[in-house]
C-alpha cells in the first residue's frame, strides 16, 4: 500500500490505562477453563491487551438491533457481545472456523463466509465490527472487503487495524497502515489511537446513517505525522533501483541493444521522477 504524506488527527489513549471489563473477564475465564493459559496451540488466542482493546470497543457500540462481527476468530469478542444481551442477534462471521471457536451464549449465530462476499442484504445490520482483520487480507480482497462492510451496515461500523507497526511487520500481516492510508481509506471515520509498544491500534468508527458520534469521554486529540523512517526506506529502495538500472544500461552498449537501452532509460526516468516527488525541493 502506497501511503500519502497526509497527517491525521485522532483521540489518543494508552492501552496500559485501559482495563479489561467484567464482561471480558467472564468470557476469558470460560476460554481459559477449556484451553488453559497459555493454551497448547496459540492460534486465535487473546493476549491481555486484546481483552482491554475489545472492552474499550464494546463501550463504544450502540445497543439495539442486529450486530455482525466480521473476522470472529475463536469467538471471544462475539461471546462478549452476546453476553450483554444488548442486541437482538450477534452474527459471528469468518472464512474459516478456528479450532478454539466457541459459542457460550445462544444469541450467537455463526456464518462461514468471506469478507469480500458477505451473504446479507444491503443495510442488514445496525452495528458491524471488524477487528484486526484488514491487515491480513490480500490486495484483491482488501478494498472490496471494506466496501462489503459498508454495504451491509445501516448504522455504526467499527474497525481496528495495527497502526505504524514496526518493521518487519508480524507474520501474516500483508500491509502496514500509515496516516495517509487511514485518511484515504476512511475519510469520514472518527479515529482513536490505542498506543502500546511496537504495534499500536487504530480504531475507526464510521456512521453510515449520518449520525454524529458523541465526543470522547477520555484521551487527548493529537496530530499524527507519517513515519519518516518508512519514507526514507522507500527513497533508499528507489535509489538502489536507479543504480541497478544505470548499471544495466551501461552494459547495453552495442547497436543491437539500443532499443533495450532506450526502454531502460525510460524506466530510469520514471523512477527518478518518483524520487523527486518524494523529496520535494531537493
Amino acid at each position: 500500500m502506497q501511503a500519502s504524506e497526509a497527517a491525521i488527527a485522532a483521540n489518543r489513549l494508552n492501552v496500559s490505562d485501559l482495563v479489561s471489563s467484567d464482561i471480558a473477564d467472564r468470557v476469558r475465564e470460560r476460554y481459559e477453563e477449556e484451553f488453559g493459559e497459555p493454551p497448547e496451540q496459540p492460534g486465535g488466542w487473546y493476549r491481555p491487551a486484546d481483552w482491554k482493546r475489545t472492552s474499550f470497543v464494546l463501550e463504544q457500540l450502540r445497543p439495539g438491533g442486529r450486530l455482525l462481527d466480521v473476522g470472529a476468530g475463536a469467538g471471544q469478542f462475539a461471546n462478549m457481545l452476546a453476553s450483554t444481551e444488548q442486541w437482538d442477534s450477534v452474527t459471528a462471521l469468518d472464512h474459516t472456523r478456528f479450532g478454539k471457536y466457541r459459542e457460550y451464549f445462544d444469541r450467537i449465530e455463526r456464518t462461514d463466509a468471506s469478507i469480500v462476499k458477505l451473504p446479507f442484504d444491503d443495510d442488514h445490520f445496525d452495528v458491524v465490527t471488524c477487528m484486526e482483520v484488514l491487515e491480513h487480507v490480500p490486495d484483491d480482497v482488501f478494498l472490496p472487503g471494506i466496501a462489503e462492510l459498508r454495504r451491509v451496515c445501516r448504522g455504526q461500523l467499527v474497525m481496528s487495524v495495527p497502526f505504524q507497526e514496526q518493521e518487519p511487520i508480524s507474520k501474516g500481516h500483508l500491509r502496514r497502515f500509515e496516516p495517509g492510508d487511514i485518511s484515504a481509506l476512511f475519510p469520514d471515520g472518527r479515529l482513536t489511537l490505542l498506543t502500546r509498544p511496537r504495534m499500536p491500534w487504530m480504531i475507526i468508527e464510521e456512521r453510515l446513517d449520518g449520525s454524529v458520534p458523541p465526543p470522547p469521554e477520555r484521551g487527548e486529540y493529537v496530530k499524527i505525522e507519517p513515519d519518516s523512517t518508512a519514507h526514507e526506506r522507500e527513497v533508499a529502495q528507489l535509489e538502489t533501483r536507479i543504480a541497478q538500472l544505470e548499471a544495466k544500461a551501461e552494459r547495453l552498449s552495442s547497436r543491437k541493444a539500443i532499443k533495450a537501452a532506450n526502454a531502460l532509460g525510460n524506466a530510469l526516468r520514471a523512477v527518478e521522477g518518483r524520487v523527486r516527488a518524494l523529496r520535494p525541493g531537493r
